[in-house]
């Protein structure tokens, strides 16, 4: 496990540009429910799967969904929460169905492009399920995901003893880049989590952005460091996709 190396400098080379982007809202229904998705079309072969959803709150991701489409890499932001009425709680992840991540995923398929899926925090448990329930359907495999400071521990882990993580964890052979903030606690037991999730076959690469907090682009008390980091997301994403093989033409 290495951090990036020159990490600031490789983001800072990555322009950010204010130029609008259209943004369209398509609602896609699936099974029991419709859900609205935001659409950040580019004409590049990738398509991000995943953000989170939170319409009026998410400005770094809403910036960050901007900046790859003008890139050339399409977003697709669906609001699970809001398709099941479900309230932004961590409880709320378990009664988000994996079939329905599973169709989200073949209505992005049908574009033609390359779909990657990507999750921050507890969210990553809903991809993963999605991701499994997926590849149990379908012999293609997926491109790949970007785990952003995952939390799928089962219990509170106990300083000493290897991490006891949720079911799914080790059942996806997707390709995968697992991010870590290096100032926060979970980089001790990152080795444990990529050798867990290895388990089912997937290749994983695990980095650390350095300066940083989990979920950094979320706070309130961002360091100057974490507030660079949030003007890059876009960069960081990219380079995690150059890890999963995205740049491959």
């Amino acid at each position: 496990m290495k951090p990036y190396t020159n990490l600031l400098a490789l983001l800072l080379g990555i322009a950010i540009t204010s130029s609008p982007v259209a943004r369209e809202v398509r609602s896609i229904d699936i099974a029991d429910t419709s859900v609205d998705v935001r659409i950040y079309a580019a004409k590049g072969n990738v398509l991000l799967l995943g953000f989170p959803c939170d319409e009026g709150k998410s400005v770094a991701e809403e910036q960050t969904a901007q900046n790859l489409a003008e890139d050339g890499i399409e977003v697709w932001m669906p609001d699970l929460l809001t398709a099941y009425m479900l309230p932004d709680v961590k409880s709320s992840l378990d009664k988000i169905p994996a079939e329905t991540v599973a169709a989200l995923i073949d209505v992005a398929r049908k574009t033609g492009k390359r779909v990657y899926l990507i999750a921050s925090g507890p969210d990553t448990e809903v991809i993963l399920r999605g991701a499994a329930y997926w590849e149990q359907q379908n012999r293609t495999e997926l491109a790949g995901a970007v785990l952003m400071f995952p939390r799928l521990f089962k219990t509170e882990p106990v300083p000493g003893q290897v991490p006891e993580y949720i079911d799914v964890v080790g059942h996806t052979r997707l390709p995968l880049v697992v991010l870590e903030g290096e100032r926060t606690p979970n980089r001790w037991t990152l080795n444990q989590l990529t050798t867990a999730l290895a388990k089912g076959g997937s290749n994983v690469h695990a980095k650390l952005i350095p300066s940083v907090r989990g979920d950094f682009f979320r706070r309130e008390d961002a360091s100057s460091a974490e507030e660079m980091a949030t003007l890059q997301l876009d960069g960081l994403i990219k380079a995690s996709l150059f890890y999963l093989g995205s740049t491959k033409q």
